[in-house]
Formats: C-alpha cells, sequence, structure tokens
C-alpha cells in the first residue's frame, strides 16, 4: 500500500502566529525517514498521488469505468477549498462509511486466515458462547489482556461496547487499488486512538504495529528539543518559587476551550469549577502550567 498525504494546510490554532503558513505531516514527523525504514510502506503527497495516478488517467469513475479527472485538471491543493476534491475522490475511489470508531472494531484477520474466523470470534463473543456476558469497559481495569492472549480475549478487551467489525481482509486488498477514508463533520471521522480501533487476529502483528507507531511516528527532533527547553524553564522557575523543590517538580494541566466548548458544550467550566475538579490533586502554591487556547488571562485569575 501507498499512504497518500493530504494537501497542507493552515492549523486553526496556530494561524494567527504562523504568518499565513500552511503545514503538512511531514512538518512535524520525520516522514522521509519512515520511507526508508519501512520498505512495505510508501507515503507520498497528494500533488504526487494526483499527477502520478489521475492525470494518467489510472483513476476510474465507479459509474462509468472511464477515466475520470481532479476538478480543472489540478494537482495542487494546498490550502484549497477541499470539497472539489474530496467529492472528485469518492468517485474514483472505494470509501468504507461503516468504519466508524465508536459503533465498530477494525479487524485484521491473521496471515493464512480469513473473515470467518474473525467473524465467529465476534459471533461468540455476542451470543455469550462461553458462557460469559458481553464485556464492559470495567471489566479490564486494573486487570489487562495479555498481549500474546488468545485472540478471543484480546478482542474483548478491545471491543468497549461496540458489537461489529469492520474488516480489512485479502479480498478487499487485492480488489481495491485505492480506498479513501472518508470524513465528515457530521458523519463518520477516523478520530481515535489507532489502538482503540484496531484489532489484529495475530498478537505479533498487533505488537510489531504498536512498536512501530511509538519507534517511528513522534515529533521531530527540533520539535522534541524545542519543548524540552520550554519545561527545563518551567522546572526552574519552580525551583526558583521553593529552594525545597530540588527538581523543579510542576503539575500541567490542558485546558481547551474555544473550539472545543462548541463541539462538546458539555465540557464548558468555568475557571472555579475547574478549581474545585483539580485543587484536590494540587497542592497549594505549588507551580502548575497551563497549556490552553484561551486568549483572556483573566479568566484564570481564580485559579
Amino acid at each position: 500500500r501507498t499512504l497518500v498525504l493530504p494537501p497542507k494546510r493552515q492549523i486553526f490554532h496556530m494561524a494567527d502566529k504562523s504568518a499565513g503558513r500552511v503545514f503538512s505531516l511531514d512538518d512535524f514527523y520525520d516522514i522521509d525517514v519512515i520511507n526508508k525504514v519501512q520498505m512495505g510502506l510508501n507515503i507520498i503527497t497528494m500533488e504526487e498521488f494526483l499527477k502520478r495516478e489521475a492525470l494518467s488517467g489510472n483513476l476510474k469513475s465507479l459509474e462509468t469505468g472511464e477515466s475520470a479527472y481532479p476538478p480543472s485538471n489540478r494537482t495542487q491543493w494546498d490550502n484549497q477549498r477541499l470539497n472539489p476534491l474530496w467529492n472528485y475522490l469518492r468517485k474514483v475511489t472505494k470509501s468504507f462509511e461503516i468504519w466508524e470508531p465508536t459503533q465498530c472494531v477494525m479487524a485484521f484477520p491473521a496471515v493464512g486466515s480469513d473473515i470467518r474466523s474473525v467473524a465467529a470470534l465476534m459471533h461468540n463473543i455476542l451470543v455469550g458462547a462461553d458462557g460469559r456476558t458481553f464485556p464492559r469497559p470495567n471489566d479490564f481495569q486494573g486487570a489487562p489482556t495479555r498481549v500474546d492472549a488468545p485472540p478471543t480475549e484480546r478482542l474483548r478487551e478491545i471491543l468497549a461496547e461496540r458489537r461489529k467489525i469492520c474488516m480489512y481482509d485479502d479480498n478487499m486488498h487485492a480488489n481495491y487499488s485505492v480506498v479513501h477514508f472518508k470524513a465528515e463533520e457530521d458523519g463518520t471521522r477516523l478520530i481515535t486512538d489507532f489502538y482503540t480501533f484496531l484489532y489484529f487476529e495475530d498478537w505479533r502483528q498487533d505488537l510489531w504495529s504498536k512498536r512501530f507507531i511509538r519507534d517511528h511516528l513522534r515529533y521531530k527532533d527540533e520539535i522534541m528539543c524545542f519543548a524540552a527547553r520550554i519545561i527545563n524553564a518551567i522546572r526552574e522557575h519552580a525551583k526558583s518559587r521553593s529552594p525545597s523543590n530540588i527538581e523543579g517538580s510542576y503539575n500541567a494541566v490542558h485546558i481547551r476551550r474555544k473550539d472545543f466548548q462548541s463541539q462538546f458544550p458539555v465540557t464548558k467550566m468555568t475557571a472555579s469549577d475547574i478549581l474545585s475538579e483539580i485543587q484536590t490533586l494540587i497542592a497549594a502554591n505549588s507551580t502548575l502550567f497551563i497549556a490552553t487556547d484561551e486568549k483572556d488571562k483573566s479568566f484564570f485569575g481564580p485559579i
């Protein structure tokens, strides 16, 4: 498979500080290194993909079977209105609208296996074939399943109330040369932690995927080093406030407001509400670092 990155975009929370600069994932992660260390994965830009596959006529309309081309034969979509591009891609690629992380688990059968084995695992869990009730998230609090546990036990743990599986099998891999991960604000959105959505029947493949993400999908060194300088400055500030705090220990909270509260009104809290939630966890007069998109510093007065 080849992974196609989305076009570059301005980042909402950075728009007023980046002077209109647009960003891609390559600005944050070392994509070139990932390409080199994993021979089975090729990562390209959307522009490269459209030039190579779309303008050459390789992308066919799902309705007519004839070659279909991007709007105005455009290949450069950085920081542009993307609805025309997405609508085009949905006409020439396979989209799986049932891939909804809150509704299903994405399952990968083991090599040499097929969808029937994973489907059977799911069926047995749903009907309680072994006499156990349907698993609940709290069943695994303080009692995690072993990474090399049998497939049924690992599937039970990852379900988290979901009662469906979305399958990636040999048939899908062979018959759909281009797959588009459709995402809409009012529909399917693949926004979730990957390890809560992907289930591998073979525990070795599961472990490999998590190690790959851990070792390679990390911020670039420049970003990590800049963050380290900020942390060091906070530690020095904490030590200056309390000489007995020789390690410069401090507390940190992430307080999202603005767009997050418009999407999830239930999260709207006053500073006094926030204080009541954290004051039993944070010692009085200790150093507190607040990461936030709230620009009005007076909001945090009670804290």
